[in-house]
């Protein structure tokens, strides 16, 4: 099968730091999420046979009790992975896979609002291997994905190749931020993603 060449998307540097963030508030806590900073425009992938002409609108993630709306994202105008309007809803990079296309499709998600607050995926850090994912299109058709890698990387050693990866299979990865606040930088000390792979679909 030929292998899908897509973009790997490149980490860049911003401010002193390889990730970025969602709103700036002044003195505040920052609404987080992953972002990434790409030099060069999303190659279209191609679609494997199971993937309809839907796009994502909701994401059920039963074992923590999220059941929330999939915003489609591109990039900010820095080039990064856009985040969610509402921190309560998550995002999906659009110019990349679809969840049921051979590759990586990826949804992120803020950790916590401004005000310390949980956001949409606050409790992700409890999924274990084996717990499902499942993202509904607008045509009512649901891919359903199984988790079978939980991982955590430092914010400055994170591999966007790999998150963002061609596959000859259907995968979901999931990205919020992790680990320590700190307030000099405004930024999380770690990224967590959580690796799945699809299951079934209707």
């Amino acid at each position: 099968m030929r292998k899908t060449l897509f973009l790997l998307i490149i980490l860049g540097i911003i401010a002193g730091t390889f990730f970025s963030h969602g709103l700036l508030v002044k003195g505040e806590k920052q609404v987080l999420s992953a972002q990434t900073i790409s030099d060069k425009k999303p190659m279209s992938p191609i679609p494997s046979v199971s993937v309809s002409p839907g796009v994502p609108q909701t994401i059920s993630i039963p074992r923590i009790h999220v059941y929330t709306k999939v915003e489609s994202v591109g990039m900010d105008r820095l080039e990064r992975m856009d985040v969610p309007k509402d921190p309560m809803d998550t995002a999906w990079y659009s110019p990349g896979y679809k969840p049921g296309m051979n590759g990586s499709s990826v949804i992120d998600g803020h950790l916590d609002l401004v005000t310390g607050a949980p956001a949409a995926f606050w409790n992700l850090k409890l999924l274990s291997v084996g717990d499902t994912i499942s993202v509904t299109e607008d045509n009512g058709r649901t891919y359903t994905f199984a988790v079978d890698q939980i991982v955590k990387y430092p914010y400055n050693n994170f591999p966007i190749d790999q998150v963002f990866a061609a596959s000859n299979v259907p995968r979901l990865n999931l990205i919020t931020c992790n680990g320590t606040w700190d307030k000099m930088s405004k930024n999380y000390s770690d990224r967590l993603v959580i690796y799945s792979k699809l299951v079934s679909h209707n």
